[in-house]
């Protein structure tokens, strides 16, 4: 049955989810150079992702 708790859990994770995207954006817009410094993995490190999502991480930000 649908409860509080349930939508309690689902909000949160939805805004974890938000926020992890907001990270995830801020970390992309930093130069290449930088994301190596902190350890961000590169377009070439990430093999779990399909090839469009690859490319679309690959791609500068202008």
């Amino acid at each position: 049955m649908f409860g509080f708790s349930h939508i309690t859990r689902k909000a949160r994770q939805w805004r974890a989810h938000q926020k992890r995207a907001a990270m995830e954006s801020v970390l992309m817009d930093l130069p290449l150079e930088l994301q190596k410094d902190i350890g961000w993995p590169g377009p070439a490190d990430l093999p779990s992702l399909s090839s469009a999502q690859a490319d679309i991480h690959a791609r500068p930000m202008l």
